[in-house]
């Protein structure tokens, strides 16, 4: 009981801290948040941020591993099906962001957000690039080349939705991106079924 207690309240700190770090990078560009005025504005104190942080770039090391593991999660569960049908997988990422919305868009609309964006961008092409059978697809180079496109579109958008250039909700974006994908990777499934 005592390590679930801990568990908790380390996860409730560590959430506190990443909250108050992506307030503050609405405000300063990253080289320039304190760990004081982290602490200060989670309400913890500097020990505890030192029990789980070295410095301030591990909090955004912590936040991007975090989200490429659970985009790496989700791949997998849906990387057989991904070119049949992508929008139960891109469902799946709307919901994960929609759960944190306010710390996602904060995140996403502060200047280390464009870099945050390209290295999801790289780590997903990457991830498809790895998992996905290319090998059995024909026209292999244009298929790759679709992905890259499909990912820096789908980025682009949700970040113009969080960035509030866009008027339309997470789920609305999803299913509308999902029929496009499925219209322009149609002809590599239809190749692969072939086989």
């Amino acid at each position: 009981m005592i390590e679930r207690n801990q568990y908790r309240s380390a996860y409730r700190s560590k959430k506190l801290i990443k909250n108050a770090f992506s307030k503050l990078l609405q405000k300063k560009d990253l080289e320039e948040i304190t760990v004081t005025e982290i602490v200060k504005l989670s309400g913890l104190n500097r020990g505890t941020f030192y029990a789980h942080y070295n410095n301030i770039t591990d909090v955004l090391e912590e936040i991007e591993k975090e989200v490429t593991d659970k985009i790496l999660s989700l791949f997998s569960a849906y990387k057989e099906s991904i070119i049949a049908n992508p929008t139960p997988f891109l469902r799946e990422i709307a919901d994960f962001l929609q759960k944190d919305y306010d710390f996602y868009k904060r995140l996403i609309c502060a200047k280390v957000g464009e870099n945050f964006i390209d290295k999801l961008k790289e780590f997903f092409v990457a991830t498809v690039v790895e998992e996905v059978k290319t090998d059995e697809i024909h026209g292999k180079e244009k298929f790759l080349l679709i992905v890259r496109f499909y990912t820096n579109g789908f980025a682009s958008m949700y970040v113009d939705v969080f960035k509030g250039k866009l008027n339309v909700t997470l789920d609305k974006l999803t299913d509308m991106m999902g029929e496009i994908i499925a219209l322009g990777i149609g002809e590599f499934r239809f190749e692969t079924q072939q086989k």
